[in-house]
């Protein structure tokens, strides 16, 4: 046997554990104790609850919990309401057992008794995330309350709780809305980061500068802006090593049977002044951190309606590559949801009729299921899922994806969307066309009408890529030579065609030059229309500027590219080896095309036959509709 890295090792010995060791959940979420609508899923078969014992206020000042806060003062902990919330469901439920979400934000009292102490600003982690968890005395209260809330829930519940989930941040979902502003413990952190890394330490740059960049005020020059920078990574970095610290000190007082998550890496959702600054562009550090299990985000809140793709925030593929486990939630706005206060909008994206909710959580189940994901419905304020139509097609989705989401099969995609952190840093997201490499390029693919997976480009000497035909790269403006190399060694092989987007490798990370575009790709930076150059052994091809990046134009680049297309253009489609899914909003019969000739497939939610002997067939979809397809072969 040759030679095996200690990183391959434990690259493999992770996917070991992921996929043979950990259980998948599939479960129930609200933000109140709705009680009826717990003995409905319970009914259902579902008997896993995700409990959230907050002690903090949401984005519109409510209270996330309708129990007392359990954490009341310093080493003062309310554990009756903490165990009246467990007691509850499982009065409604004896079989019940839990995801138990731990709130790290701060309580109200914490930050006005921190300000009262001259930490005003660097208490609040909600609103200044990066702020607080520089703060040594905010960290040192959080510490306590942590390991006293899992002594206390390890001791009492321990044998029903499957998981614990880390909350904390914006939303709890770690994202940091400081916009950058640093107080006195983080500027402290700022100085040691730059000295740590051989720096000679400078102040922290002005918002003004921040907030704009050197070319077309979208791209930021490392010559001239090298500060920024740093100070972007430094501002991610100290929230992932938070995350890592209550990480580690979680595994050690809980027993090793259970998960641990989190929610972060929304590289492919945060957006105009969110998508560098939220400090979710470290993603790769908190994917690699051995003390987490899964990770988990709603579903894409850009590719709700009929007809859209949907898709998870992260890059799927290299958290796979990890070996991690993904947990989808399904919170999407039904005709029943109940709205919690006025300024709560009615989105666009609700679905509107019983035949929308039915499509739209086939669709859901349907990308958990072929991606091996667990996953929560999560009736935020109640009401969602009321309809026992709702309710019966969450009993038959269940039963799929207990038969099918933890199948030993294969990525299916032939498409690898590339998105990389280190490129996504040089962006200023005071642009609005901050959203257009990795939200809006995602929503675009969606409508392609074959699958795709999403890696970031550090992975690509990590990931099996011999099934890839056509790379996608949207952002590539971070290209050194180690990293040229790369490509040269992992992309530009074996006939196959990469597609680079805008200003594709014009920094080598000392400077900018437009002029590196053309080195690169073959093309003047901003060439319009599609160009394409065959170099032989693969193909680049080029779109000067976003708006030519369009659905039809990667479509054509993938069927050139010899990509096999399963459905029409429009069609969203989710496949592994063993399954695919189809969504449409308008329905009628439409021709599906599978990678090879099977001896039957199935039509898993109706259970009836559709083809035999076939590599292609005709099935009528109603209007909505998703349909998950079984291959026989």
């Amino acid at each position: 046997m040759g030679k095996i890295t200690a990183t391959v090792l434990a690259v493999l010995l992770a996917a070991l554990n992921c996929f043979s060791g950990q259980e998948k959940i599939f479960s129930y979420r609200s933000f109140n104790p709705e009680f009826e609508a717990m003995k409905r899923f319970a009914k259902s078969g579902v008997n896993t609850v995700a409990l959230f014992p907050a002690n903090t206020h949401n984005s519109i000042g409510g209270k996330y919990s309708q129990y007392p806060d359990v954490w009341e003062w310093f080493d003062i902990y309310n554990f009756d309401s903490l165990d009246r919330q467990f007691d509850d469901v499982l009065s409604v439920n004896p079989a019940a057992d839990f995801v138990c979400i731990v709130d790290l934000n701060t309580p109200i009292w914490l930050s006005r008794r921190m300000a009262m102490l001259g930490y005003s600003m660097e208490s609040d982690s909600f609103t200044q995330l990066s702020n607080a968890v520089a703060n040594p005395h905010w960290r040192k209260a959080v510490e306590d309350y942590l390991k006293a809330f899992l002594g206390h829930t390890e001791k009492k519940y321990g044998s029903k709780i499957k998981a614990y989930l880390l909350a904390c941040g914006q939303t709890d979902e770690w994202m940091d809305y400081s916009r950058y502003f640093s107080a006195r413990f983080k500027s402290q952190r700022w100085k040691e980061w730059q000295e740590g890394r051989g720096i000679s330490p400078v102040g922290v740059p002005s918002l003004e500068r921040i907030d704009s960049a050197s070319f077309e005020n979208f791209i930021r020059d490392p010559k001239t802006e090298g500060d920024i920078l740093n100070y972007l990574e430094f501002s991610s970095d100290i929230i992932a090593s938070t995350i890592e610290h209550f990480a580690k000190i979680t595994r050690q007082n809980i027993s090793k049977d259970k998960q641990i998550g989190m929610f972060f890496g929304y590289i492919l959702q945060l957006d105009y002044k969110r998508l560098v600054s939220c400090g979710h562009l470290c993603y790769e550090r908190v994917f690699d951190c051995p003390y987490i299990d899964f990770y988990v985000s709603p579903g894409s809140y850009n590719d709700r309606k009929m007809g859209q793709g949907s898709g998870f925030m992260c890059p799927n593929g290299s958290r796979m590559l990890r070996g991690k486990g993904w947990l989808h939630e399904i919170d999407h706005r039904t005709f029943s949801s109940k709205v919690p206060h006025p300024s709560v909008p009615v989105l666009d994206s609700l679905w509107k009729t019983q035949a929308e909710v039915c499509a739209g959580l086939k669709r859901e189940f349907s990308l958990s299921i072929i991606n091996g994901a667990s996953l929560w419905c999560f009736d935020m304020f109640g009401g969602f899922f009321d309809s026992p139509d709702t309710m019966a097609l969450i009993e038959k989705s269940r039963k799929l994806w207990e038969r099918y989401a933890s199948l030993n099969a294969d990525s299916a995609a032939e498409i690898a969307f590339v998105v990389d952190p280190q490129s996504a840093v040089y962006i200023n997201d005071n642009s609005r066309k901050c959203v257009e490499p990795f939200l809006r390029m995602r929503t675009k693919l969606n409508a392609v009408g074959a699958p795709f997976e999403v890696y970031s480009f550090g992975d690509l000497d990590k990931a099996d890529l011999s099934k890839i035909k056509l790379f996608i790269f949207p952002a590539m403006f971070h290209l050194t030579k180690e990293r040229k190399e790369l490509l040269e060694k992992y992309v530009f092989k074996d006939s196959k065609t990469s597609l680079f987007i805008h200003a594709a490798g014009i920094s080598d990370g000392k400077s900018l030059d437009v002029s590196r575009v053309k080195n690169l790709t073959g093309f003047e930076y901003g060439t319009k229309g599609v160009s394409v150059k065959d170099f032989g052994t693969y193909k680049i091809a080029y779109i000067g500027d976003y708006s030519g990046a369009t659905s039809e134009a990667m479509r054509s680049l993938a069927e050139k590219s010899g990509v096999k297309l399963y459905a029409d253009f429009g069609n969203p489609v989710y496949a592994n080896s063993r399954l695919v899914a189809v969504h449409t909003a308008d329905g009628g019969e439409k021709t599906v095309r599978l990678p090879r000739k099977c001896s039957k497939v199935v039509e898993l939610f109706s259970g009836k036959t559709v083809a035999e002997n076939a590599d292609e067939f005709v099935y009528k979809f109603a209007s909505p509709d998703t349909a998950l397809f079984e291959l026989v072969d």
